[in-house]
């Protein structure tokens, strides 16, 4: 039986950040991580010339904490920055991609919606506060419909729930899950007006913007693993965490090979449902307030033409898809065209999206039902003359939390039962932001509380 002053279980993002602030406060953490590679989701995969991100495509360069961690692990040199493409982003409706509008001028020419939509649209500059102004709840889709009207809410912010959380707008908070929106309302009364101050802040602070690196998002989470050395242990189990004598007792599995690790800090850096289980034996009623949040399954199917195979080669960031669009896909990132070495030159490499709360059945298709399925909507929209001289699959059953109605309740439940567990603790995407940034920002927090805490308890012993 060995004893490490902090254990954390989980190796993503969330996990791996930690670790590395917690060395910075004179720490020795010790990392444990089931998989046989650390990063979690964040996977940069290489494959006959092209880079298929099995995560996100890339993360916000212009968060002080991805700036200060990227000067921490001297990745600057290796950052790439999006092309001026990514800045133009569409919306498949009634067939076709349509430019996303990004101010009241563009919001009248836009195709996307009719005259009577647009006027009501329109009324977001004149519309007072709502009710989470006073300390109420509201689902994105009751946000955007109160705010924009039926037609921009589902030609605009439903296609953004969907696309880029995988989530259904009528369960999902908008304050927990897009906090910028619910911001917008607040501190500038209207998402238009909010909407324009902030791209010109951008514009006159020339904002790094999205980024990524040469190789991939994977070269950040490599750089956490590797500064962590023999202090990361992977194919690595956290199966329990229980208490005797008022000191934390892991039961971990390597192989077939099972030990008990003490500890006086664990942090479990898991998806929720696995967190759960691993303290059923802890708590009664922490795994019913994990269990209860929902996650989504979501299929990546990354397709590569060879030149001259599209009509309308890509140009821009991507697309998400109105709900009223046939079913399946979700959206997809021109991936070449953000970035262009994930691709052999010429090609073009677009990274598609399916599954999430809208068809969480997709997850269970043959790679060739999802090839078909996502060549077939993306054909029309892209005019391919030829079929795809690449396909890559990629299968996530529970891909991401949902942050649906209720949320903040359960967050604070979980705050509650840190509160009565002495030495345990939760991080990771389940909780407090989806986004990379989010996951390294709370990670520095967290880092902090757990110094001081750890600092009192040996105070305290001795």
């Amino acid at each position: 039986m060995a004893t490490r002053r902090v254990i954390i279980a989980g190796a993503g993002i969330s996990g791996l950040a930690l670790a590395h602030n917690l060395r910075a406060l004179g720490l020795d953490p010790l990392v444990l991580e089931q998989a046989a590679r650390a990063g979690g989701k964040i996977h940069s995969e290489q494959r006959a010339g092209y880079l298929c991100e099995w995560g996100p495509a890339g993360l916000q360069g212009d968060d002080p904490a991805v700036q200060r961690l990227l000067r921490e692990l001297a990745l600057d040199a290796r950052v790439e920055p999006a092309q001026a493409a990514a800045r133009r982003r569409f919306v498949v409706a009634a067939g076709e991609l349509v430019p996303v509008p990004t101010s009241p001028g563009q919001l009248v020419r836009t195709r996307l919606l009719g005259p009577l939509a647009k006027l009501r649209a329109l009324g977001d500059l004149v519309l007072g506060r709502g009710p989470i102004s006073q300390g109420g709840e509201e689902s994105v889709a009751t946000f955007a419909r109160r705010r924009l009207g039926r037609g921009a809410a589902e030609r605009v912010l439903y296609p953004l729930v969907s696309g880029l959380y995988a989530g259904d707008p009528e369960q999902i908070s908008v304050a927990d899950a897009v906090p910028w929106l619910a911001e917008l309302e607040q501190r500038d009364r209207s998402l238009m007006m909010g909407g324009l101050r902030k791209l010109w802040q951008a514009r006159r602070q020339r904002r790094r913007g999205l980024i990524s690196f040469k190789h991939g998002l994977e070269e950040l989470t490599a750089a956490l693993a590797r500064e962590l050395g023999p202090r990361l242990r992977l194919d690595t189990v956290v199966e329990t965490v229980t208490r005797d004598r008022g000191q934390l007792e892991l039961g971990v599995r390597q192989g077939a090979e099972r030990r008990t690790l003490q500890t006086d800090a664990v942090v479990l850096a898991l998806p929720a449902p696995q967190a759960a289980a691993a303290v059923a034996a802890l708590s009664p009623a922490l795994p019913r307030v994990l269990g209860a949040i929902p996650y989504v399954p979501v299929v990546l199917v990354h397709l590569g033409y060879a030149p001259g195979a599209l009509a309308r080669p890509p140009d821009g960031y991507g697309f998400l898809v109105a709900p009223d669009e046939p079913p399946g896909l979700l959206g997809a990132v021109f991936a070449s065209s953000v970035f262009p070495q994930r691709a052999p030159l010429a090609h073009a490499l677009v990274s598609t999206r399916l599954g999430g709360a809208r068809n969480p059945e997709l997850v269970h298709l043959s790679d060739a039902e999802l090839t078909q399925l996502a060549v077939a909507r993306l054909t029309p929209l892209l005019g391919a003359r030829q079929e795809p001289a690449f396909v890559r699959v990629v299968r996530h059953v529970e891909a991401l939390p949902q942050y649906t109605l209720g949320h903040a309740a359960r967050v604070a439940a979980v705050d509650a039962a840190e509160e009565h567990q002495p030495g345990l603790y939760f991080t990771g995407n389940g909780y407090r932001g989806l986004g990379i940034p989010d996951c390294i920002r709370n990670a520095a927090t967290l880092a902090q509380r757990i110094a001081r805490e750890v600092t009192q308890a040996r105070a305290h012993a001795a």
